[in-house]
């Protein structure tokens, strides 16, 4: 087994399996969340969101981020 840690392979299979189980596991999980019915509808018109998203990029861009980071970071904060 490719171990660089100088791990039993018995205990770094161990890990490894593990580590790869609770990732799959937190994976389907995530995967089958509903949206909170109990959160408020927002009523929020595309091009306000737009601008809004406009507005985060350029000040990524502005704070020193190259054009791509700032699009990294964008999709980022709009993802949560």
């Amino acid at each position: 087994m490719n171990n660089p840690f100088g791990l039993p392979d018995e205990l770094f299979g161990a890990i490894l399996a593990s580590a790869i189980t609770e990732g799959m596991n937190t994976a389907n999980s995530r995967s089958m969340k509903k949206p909170n019915p109990a959160a408020p509808k927002q009523d929020v018109s595309p091009e306000d969101g737009a601008t809004a998203a406009k507005k985060i990029y350029d000040s990524y861009v502005k704070a020193g981020f190259n054009e791509v980071q700032a699009f990294e970071l964008l999709k980022l904060v709009l993802s949560k």
